[in-house]
């Protein structure tokens, strides 16, 4: 694989055998983004993943990471997602939500327990925007 930059969403040629990851920033609500991963989460494609979640930060903006077309995540996401869980806080973010499967068999039951543990979990992108509407926290 070559070092050049690319952006998180963009699909560039991967050799056979390779993960491939989707990520894309949309704002469907005001002062709401979310960012869409479809494919898998490891240490391969852990970094867009981190990059898309640096630029989806926003002071006093609600964040929903919507992981329900994951294929498969193992321990390198989860931690990507806990950095980003950090960073949204500490950088001012308003509510943050993930949406999943919980009875999906990509995501491996100890993530989903610390998903559980750690995020505000729904099973919609829909279920997601009444939390960040109903936390109080005016963005």
């Amino acid at each position: 694989m070559s070092d050049e930059p690319w952006c998180a969403g963009e699909q560039r040629p991967y050799p056979a055998g390779v993960s491939i990851i989707t990520v894309a920033l949309t704002h469907l609500q005001p002062r709401t983004t979310v960012c869409t991963v479809t494919g898998v989460i490891n240490a391969d494609t852990a970094p867009p993943l981190n990059d898309a979640l640096v630029r989806a930060q926003s002071a006093g903006a609600h964040l929903v990471i919507d992981l329900s077309a994951v294929t498969s995540m193992d321990s390198d996401g989860l931690y990507v997602l806990l950095v980003a869980r950090h960073r949204h806080r500490t950088g001012g973010g308003g509510h943050l939500a993930v949406v999943i499967d919980p009875d999906s068999p990509a995501i491996p039951e100890l993530c989903i327990v610390s998903l559980k543990a750690s995020f505000d979990l729904h099973h919609t992108v829909a279920e997601a925007f009444r939390a960040c509407a109903n936390t109080g926290i005016q963005p």
